[in-house]
């Protein structure tokens, strides 16, 4: 073990595992899925019959409901029923569980994405002896609930309620109301927001509670901001950076996301840009709570990350040789040089700043030299002064990705910095975002440099769209022009509750 502390730290996050707030929750409709070229992603939902209309009644033989809940829900199923007569055959029921409209009308044996179909929300029940209740196992992440039984045997079967059991560790009671400066459409976004945090609230910050159920440490970047904002539970955050640092390897490096388990939590997928800014994280945590016991405590792990960074840095700049994998955005076409310049310099930058936070400059010492370097390098290396704008690779690639990690790694002047991020949503040269990761780092670097209106506007017409087209919670992949847009081949398989697109930055 590198850091020799590592079982202690995940006893620690074991211990620190949040007591998860229930709610019931009942369907509001009976509906039907129905395909709609005029609907986005091509379906929508009709209602048929109000709830009240199909508990109740004896059943035929066979037959189908789809419940809409009317909300989001995150959660255990529980449904009731009623037998009588001669139980002479097992109960099947089928069901069949989805966030979107989409996902709901497709038949699941078409998928042909690249992901684990597991990750489709369905389940077979088949029970021997008449159940009054029959509650699901899995905790399942969904709007529509779709029922099925096909050719039931001579008994009979009364429906009596479909519920779920929701499940969260937010508590929206510490939730402070917008000022009245704000309109409908800024309430929609920052309710559906905070409603897209508190499903990914469970027992660790989850990425999404449908997919893929973990703890990833970019997106905890953004929930751990976004829930400093709102719900304010420190001990959530405490927990997830103890379960990162309990699962370094033996280099000391953190993955880019855990597997929630005990002894130690499991380890995967190492992402360069994720690991390196657990220094960002950890400054932000010791700033939102006061904890700098716990800063210090951790703060080697985020040394060590900084170390590593380094190794990729020649001659002051940084070099993608490949062999690992650099993220930095959901697009395809973007070169990631540049940007990964940057966030190596912003995580120095940030870890430097938590040194001096906490006292510990003099284990930095060579850092703010280093800084300065890299800030020449990077500024000869990949500026462009006629276009005046950040470049990246063979191409010369403007791309808003550059962009924003030039600025949050402070590498113009910070009033040539903010022209710059002004003129940027408006440029057609670029290279937009693929998704709202990168838009919400778009917001929070706006922020930084005082622009508020501009993240404010940015924030208005991304999620805003979002929300016109029928939103519960915000979308992992979210590209206005394109509807089917997924990395995954299928999007039925994208996650329409996820951490990364939680927008609460511009609202104060």
């Amino acid at each position: 073990m590198f850091y020799q502390k590592e079982l202690r730290w995940a006893e620690e996050a074991e211990a620190l595992k949040p007591e998860l707030h229930h709610e019931p929750i009942s369907p509001v409709a009976v509906v039907e899925a129905e395909e709609d070229p005029a609907a986005w992603q091509g379906w929508k939902v009709r209602r048929v019959a109000a709830p009240e209309e199909v508990f109740g009644r004896e059943l035929p033989r066979s037959w189908e409901y789809t419940f809409d809940f009317g909300r989001y829900c995150v959660g255990f199923p529980v449904f009731h029923f009623e037998f009588s007569g001669l139980f002479d055959a097992p109960f099947r029921l089928e069901v069949k569980l989805a966030e979107v409209p989409c996902e709901l009308g497709r038949d699941f044996t078409t998928y042909r994405g690249d992901l684990g179909r597991g990750w489709l929300q369905e389940a077979l029940v088949v029970e021997d002896a008449a159940p009054a209740a029959i509650r699901l196992p899995r905790r399942y992440a969904f709007r529509y609930l779709k029922l099925k039984v096909v050719v039931n045997s001579t008994y009979k079967v009364v429906l009596r309620s479909v519920q779920c059991d929701t499940v969260s560790a937010a508590d929206w009671s510490r939730v402070l109301p917008l000022g009245e400066a704000y309109d409908q459409l800024d309430r929609s976004i920052r309710r559906i927001g905070l409603t897209t945090l508190a499903a990914c609230m469970q027992e660790c910050f989850e990425d999404g509670p449908k997919r893929d159920r973990r703890l990833w440490l970019g997106d905890l970047r953004l929930q751990a901001l976004a829930n400093y904002h709102s719900f304010r539970n420190f001990s959530l955050v405490k927990r997830c950076l103890l379960m990162f640092a309990a699962s370094a390897n033996e280099e000391g490096e953190i993955p880019g996301c855990v597997y929630p388990g005990s002894p130690r939590p499991l380890a995967g997928n190492y992402t360069f840009d994720y690991s390196i800014l657990f220094g960002d994280i950890l400054l932000d945590y010791v700033n939102a709570s006061g904890d700098e016991a716990g800063g210090r405590e951790l703060f080697p792990v985020a040394r060590r990350q900084s170390e590593m960074a380094l190794r990729e840095v020649e001659n002051d700049c940084f070099h993608y040789r490949g062999g690992y994998w650099l993220f930095v955005d959901w697009q395809e076409k973007l070169d990631r040089e540049c940007a990964g310049h940057g966030i190596v310099l912003y995580s120095l930058m940030r870890t430097l700043a938590l040194a001096r936070r906490l006292g510990l400059e003099s284990e930095v010492a060579d850092y703010p030299d280093r800084i300065e370097r890299m800030r020449r390098a990077g500024y000869a290396k990949w500026f462009d002064r006629a276009r005046g704008c950040f470049t990246s690779g063979a191409d010369r690639q403007i791309s808003w990705a550059s962009q924003i990690w030039a600025a949050f790694a402070e590498m113009l002047p910070k009033a040539e910095m903010q022209e710059l991020l002004r003129r940027l949503p408006a440029g057609k040269e670029a290279v937009p975002p693929g998704g709202p990761f990168l838009y919400n780092q778009m917001v929070l670097v706006q922020e930084r440099y005082g622009l508020h209106q501009e993240a404010h506007a940015l924030t208005r017409a991304f999620w805003g769209r979002m929300v016109e087209l029928g939103a519960d919670t915000f979308w992992e992949v979210f590209d206005p022009a394109d509807p089917m847009r997924s990395p995954y081949g299928d999007p039925i398989i994208n996650s329409y509750c996820h951490a990364w697109s939680t927008p609460v930055f511009s609202f104060r």
